[in-house]
């Protein structure tokens, strides 16, 4: 036969075990529940954010023989001003369809206002053809590259998948 008291302390053990058990199952819910929205919430507010022109300075130094490739993605209607002076060099800017927008060699000094005429990635190329130091000044409207919208995308179906594994367990 049983002891009484073991047996009554057996059944309290089992009761407190299953408590912890559900304590966790409901913090493991909750927590599951607001990491799915906060990455979804988070990601969603970065999509809005990189899509948006941000400015973003043009200051370098080109030594002679070297060339500077910058390729902004731009809306259309995003400005850029591109100020370049000291050294021989060419310069070249192409819209998104590889077409050139403007091209001069052999200059010194240049400064160009840049509108775009339609949305996507330019390319400015700069090539020092001197022997001294080219400076290149100004600023032109930028937004995040596409690989940064595969990342959003990514965290965004992971905190759709977090949300919905948080969603089962209290099903479960």
């Amino acid at each position: 036969m049983c002891h009484p008291s073991i047996s009554v302390k057996n059944i309290s053990l089992i009761n407190v075990i299953y408590l912890i058990f559900d304590m966790t199952r409901k913090k493991t819910f909750y927590v599951l529940i607001l990491s799915g929205i906060a990455f979804i919430i988070i990601s969603t507010a970065s999509m809005i954010d990189s899509n948006i022109p941000r400015k973003v300075a043009l200051d370098s130094k080109l030594n002679p023989s070297l060339t500077d490739i910058v390729t902004p993605i731009m809306n259309k209607g995003s400005v850029g001003k591109i100020i370049i002076d000291g050294s021989k060099f060419d310069f070249k800017i192409e819209d998104p369809d590889k077409s050139v927008i403007v091209s001069v060699t052999n200059r010194s000094n240049y400064e160009y206002n840049l509108i775009a005429n339609k949305g996507g990635e330019f390319r400015v190329e700069t090539k020092n053809t001197g022997n001294s130091v080219l400076n290149i000044d100004g600023e032109v409207e930028t937004k995040a590259s596409y690989l940064a919208f595969g990342g959003q995308m990514m965290l965004l179906i992971t905190g759709i998948i977090v949300l919905g594994i948080g969603i089962k367990s209290k099903i479960a």
